[in-house]
């Protein structure tokens, strides 16, 4: 981890507590999967039904959980893989866990990275498996994409949240994600006059 000299910069905390997530998420998932499904319902009305949404899921439920567990897998291979693209060590930079007390996976990045280059990397599992399925089914019809982005998007909600955390910081601040919080540290370089 880079050392990041308190003399020439200041450090605050930027997290969302466990209380604040669930609340934070849904603000942001829930418009998104609303707007997905009204525009689903107009372009396909007579897929919206029942019988389309029975028909989504495979009928052997051990392909639902292979489908579950490997896209919270992906998702957090996707955040790792963007992420070390931007850092100086790649991935060796990453690491990848399971915390025990939630027993959820996470990603860690090691390095610190600029602004846009940690929201890409927080973002892209909520693009690639949330947004662009919902995209997927609004032009193919398909109600199972329906489903897996609506899914996902509520997977990444949390990521979402801590996104639009940061989207008032400057470009060039550069942020240190969190070893045991969703969130980062946030570095600014002090004015030395």
């Amino acid at each position: 981890m880079m050392d990041m000299d308190p003399y020439y910069y200041t450090r605050q905390e930027i997290t969302i507590n466990m209380e604040e997530i669930g609340r934070k998420a849904l603000r942001i998932t829930i418009p998104l999967i609303l707007f997905s499904i009204i525009l689903f319902f107009i372009l396909w009305p007579g897929l919206f039904s029942f019988n389309a949404f029975r028909n989504a899921f495979p009928d052997n439920p051990l392909i639902v959980l292979a489908i579950v567990l490997g896209g919270i897998v992906l998702h957090e291979l996707l955040h790792g893989i963007t992420w070390a693209l931007f850092c100086k060590n790649g991935l060796r930079s990453i690491r990848f866990g399971i915390w025990l007390r939630m027993l959820t996976p996470y990603c860690h990045c090691k390095e610190p990275l600029r602004r846009n280059q940690y929201i890409a990397g927080g973002f892209m599992p909520g693009l690639l498996q949330g947004i662009f399925p919902l995209i997927f089914a609004l032009v193919q019809g398909s109600m199972g994409f329906l489903l897996l982005g609506i899914f996902f998007s509520f997977a990444a909600g949390g990521d979402f949240a801590m996104m639009w955390e940061l989207r008032k910081e400057k470009r060039s601040s550069l942020l240190l994600d969190h070893p045991d919080k969703l969130g980062c540290y946030l570095y600014k370089k002090k004015n030395k006059n």
